[in-house]
Order: C-alpha cells, then structure tokens, then sequence
C-alpha cells in the first residue's frame, strides 16, 4: 500500500515558544521563574539572582535574556505560563516564534513592550516610555500578521535602547 500524499508536507504554525528552524547554534538554557508571569514567546529578562532566575520583562530597565520556550512543564500549561519556580526554557540563540502584537516586516525593528498592556510582546514600532528596541542581537526572519506567532532569530550578546 503506497503513501498518501494528502497532507503528508504540512506547514503547520508553531504555537509560541517553539523552535522554529533547526540550527546547530540554537542554545536553550534553564531558569527558574521569578514570578508567576512568565509567557511561552514573550520576551524575559535576568531576574534578582541572573544566574538563576528570570521573569517577564516588564520595564526599560534590566537585561534582555531570551524567549520563554514552550514546556509541557509549566504549571500553568493550560494559560501558556510558568508558575514561580517553575523551570523555564529560556532560548537565546536560534530561531524562536515568539507573539507579535502588531504586523511584522522581515528585517524590520525589533521591539519589545514592557507596560501593563502587554508585558514581553514583541513589535516593530516604537511606543514612546512603553517599548524597548534589540538594537544587535534580534532580527525578524518573516513577515506576518498581528497576533500570530513569527519567526524571531537571536545571536547574544543584546543591545537594547529605550523608545
């Protein structure tokens, strides 16, 4: 009996959080979660102990880590959120998706909003007192719409500046 071919290649969307593309520099790093707010593909930052713990990244100040990857780990599986103390897969390098709250432009700016509306989303666009741009380190390796996952590639060391 042959193999279908029906739906044999799929180019399924990756949920956030996912390794997008295989690539033999990808580095994913554990941490304990600081807090309870730390999302699958939203941006984190070093938490009070950088050496172990990280949380959602929330202000202009502090240290952009990585992408909180996707785990079936997480306490909070069911709402994609890690729990405090929960292990978290933070990627650093390599192609991530991570949640774009705006459409995205390959090779366009890459931002990351850090006020209440949305804590660790990714953007284009600045938002004067409300975004951060990756100045080296991040760039976009596809165009796609507003509220969907995209492809996000990451090299350390990163370089942030306030909007």
């Amino acid at each position: 009996m042959a193999i279908p071919k029906e739906n044999y290649y799929l180019n399924k969307a990756l949920g956030f959080g996912r390794i997008a593309e295989h690539n033999p520099l990808t580095n994913i790093r554990s941490f304990a979660a600081e807090g309870s707010d730390c999302e699958f593909g939203k941006a984190l930052k070093f938490g009070t102990d950088n050496e172990k713990q990280v949380y959602n990244f929330n202000a202009a100040t502090g240290v952009f880590a990585g992408v909180a990857g996707y785990s079936i780990d997480a306490s909070d599986i069911d709402n994609s959120k890690f729990s405090a103390g929960d292990s978290v897969p933070l990627i650093d390098q390599g192609v991530v998706t991570v949640y774009a709250e705006e459409a995205i432009t390959k090779g366009g700016s890459v931002r990351i909003r850090f006020d209440a509306t949305g804590p660790g989303n990714f953007r284009t666009s600045a938002d004067a007192g409300k975004t951060v741009e990756i100045t080296e380190g991040a760039e976009w390796r596809e165009d796609a719409a507003s509220g969907t996952a995209v492809k996000l590639f990451l090299s350390p060391p990163f370089t942030t500046s306030a909007d």
